[in-house]
């Protein structure tokens, strides 16, 4: 995805961004209050109400309406018979839903009346504001209620979780994920005054990393711990998780990366335990049937012979996946597969220069998604960008259209698309009628017979009858039914457990069968106080001749206890650059390989 469209990493990863806000009345119209809005869009979207003076993020990707007919749903509408608030006294201002799993619809209200909150069971999250957690049905419910400025009373806010979208999910889990929708990032970030006064740590860390024309990959870093330690605003702290995520991956720090995954937002609300049973029996659960795997890279091209297309994900914040994407392609060019296509890439045009500019993509930017970028240009693979811009209504239908005209003109094209979250999986969206993923959108509009692949969904932890996926291994998992092997999930053909190692392959091509056992003496370049922290970042010497703005093909935060770097080089030139946290110079010293 582009960087300036991040979505949630805890949803199905997915890949953060969007808005809202508005006004008052009784009768099926909308209100006049609604046409004050005001909207500002940058990595989140703000929407600033001038008669209310409230402005309100999002976080995700929702479709909204700013100008409801004012006519509340039947769980709103519910929740204000419960409290005894006369329709007359609420209006509402906003609906929106998300286009993602998992589903999650959010309404808001201004109250004129003035409720004893506590005494309706809500507790106070800050000076004069409420939140409480329930169930509806099988749904989760979060509410919360802040005063608007002036005595001009309260914005109430009604959020609900399908559990439709998420049937094979634990209640601990999805309540999890909501907090850190809600309770974490949209319920707090409502404030009085036009646009928000704190600077999201997203754009934070993109400004820190361009801080250099050639990118800076230690910067974001500090500049993430400083916000960490001093957060601006509570609203921004599920981002600020996800930035940590996403620049300790680009900068090769796994063991910090499965740190903060261990730190995700925990403040879990559960509604009481007799609604909690409720939304529990209603919901199916995950396979439990007999498991069996095989190795994954040759299974999958055995399933791909006579695809067209084969579709795999990834969390953005596992580096490992893409060591499986890279692993796949040598096979696919074999069964004449020519296409690469990367959600992440800006535009056509940007993925056609040969090395990729840092702004090309926001994850290419990442050594071991650049690596996958630079085997598959060796192989022959041609790029293609599928991501639906800005202003295209339907993200789903937008990216399989962008993908069919960009392979129209070729009638045997066939293309091996990577992407994040649930683009990839089949059918329809749960609970959402007729609406369809990108994969689905895909086989409609071309009649391609497709293979879609979810490395996204199963973790490596043993389970049923199957052991833990062993270290340096991707694995299909099927599930046994009836002597027949079958997805464990109907929306993917395939599911796989990924535990590879990402620097285990070989630099920069991950094909590359000539590469040389190299060493690095860091030694010369150990953090100090004088230096702070301190970051590797190594390059092929001829694409720094091209263009300094690239991503290198490999990235290490120097450590105290750093004497010798062990890495597998193609032979050649290689640059690489020390940045220092505390010193504006660089340093920098060519490598080569015979």
């Amino acid at each position: 995805m582009p960087a300036t469209q991040i979505r949630r990493s805890y949803v199905p990863t997915t890949h953060w961004s969007l808005l809202l806000l508005a006004g008052l009345g009784a009768c099926a119209t909308p209100h006049p209050l609604t046409r004050a809005n005001e909207q500002q869009q940058t990595m989140t979207t703000t929407v600033y109400n001038s008669q209310l003076n409230t402005c309100l993020l999002l976080n995700g990707d929702y479709d909204l309406d700013l100008h409801p007919r004012n006519r509340p749903d039947v769980v709103t509408k519910t929740r204000l018979k419960q409290m005894h608030l006369p329709r007359q006294q609420a209006a509402l201002l906003f609906t929106s839903q998300t286009n993602l799993t998992p589903t999650y619809r959010l309404r808001g209200l201004r109250l004129a009346a003035n409720p004893d909150w506590r005494a309706l069971g809500f507790q106070e999250t800050g000076v004069g504001r409420y939140q409480r957690t329930s169930t509806a049905g099988a749904d989760l419910l979060m509410e919360y209620a802040a005063p608007l400025p002036d005595n001009q009373g309260w914005l109430y806010l009604v959020a609900t979780d399908e559990a439709s979208s998420q049937p094979t999910t634990p209640i601990l889990h999805r309540s999890s994920e909501m907090d850190a929708e809600f309770i974490t990032f949209t319920f707090p970030s409502v404030q009085q005054g036009r646009w928000p006064r704190t600077i999201s740590p997203v754009r934070l860390a993109n400004d820190a990393f361009l801080s250099r024309p050639n990118g800076n990959y230690l910067a974001p870093l500090s500049a993430l711990a400083q916000s960490r330690h001093a957060p601006p605003d509570p609203s921004l702290d599920g981002i600020l998780w996800q930035m940590l995520l996403q620049y300790h991956a680009m900068a090769g720090n796994t063991d910090s990366v499965a740190y903060f995954q261990r730190q995700a937002p925990d403040k879990v609300r559960l509604p009481a335990a007799a609604a909690s049973t409720t939304a529990q029996s209603r919901r199916t659960t995950a396979p439990t049937d007999t498991l069996v795997s095989t190795e994954a890279v040759p299974e999958i091209l055995r399933r791909a012979a006579g695809a067209r297309a084969v579709l795999l994900n990834e969390s953005h914040t596992h580096t490992r996946d893409r060591a499986l994407a890279a692993a796949l392609l040598p096979g696919l060019y074999q069964q004449g597969f020519r296409y690469l296509a990367l959600e992440t890439l800006e535009d056509s045009a940007a993925s056609t220069l040969n090395p990729l500019p840092l702004k090309a993509g926001f994850y290419t930017r990442e050594p071991t998604y650049a690596n996958l970028v630079r085997t598959a240009r060796r192989l022959g693979f041609t790029l293609v960008a599928y991501e639906a811009s800005r202003g295209q209504p339907e993200r789903e239908v937008a990216q399989a259209t962008n993908l069919h005209h960009a392979l129209r003109h070729d009638p045997q094209a066939k293309v091996f698309v990577y992407g994040g979250g649930a683009h990839m999986n089949m059918l329809v969206m749960p609970g959402k009628g007729e609406k369809k993923w990108m994969a689905q959108h895909l086989v409609d509009l071309t009649g391609w017979p497709l293979l879609s692949v979810n490395q996204a969904r199963m973790n490596n932890d043993a389970r049923s009858n199957l052991a833990a996926t062993p270290a340096g291994t991707a694995e299909v998992v099927y599930q046994l039914r009836k002597g027949k092997r079958r997805s464990p999930y109907p929306e993917n053909d395939l599911v796989v457990r990924n535990n590879l190692h990402p620097q285990q392959l070989p630099l920069p091509y991950s094909d590359a069968e000539n590469v040389q056992p190299t060493s690095v003496d860091v030694r010369p370049y150990k953090p100090t106080a004088a230096t702070g922290r301190r970051m590797i970042q190594l390059y092929l010497q001829s694409e720094l001749a091209n263009r300094e703005d690239i991503s290198p093909v490999y990235t290490h935060e120097l450590r105290s206890t750093d004497d010798v770097l062990a890495l597998r080089l193609v032979p050649g030139r290689y640059v690489y650059r020390v940045l220092s946290e505390r010193q504006k110079e660089e340093i920098r010293e060519e490598l080569v390989v015979k």
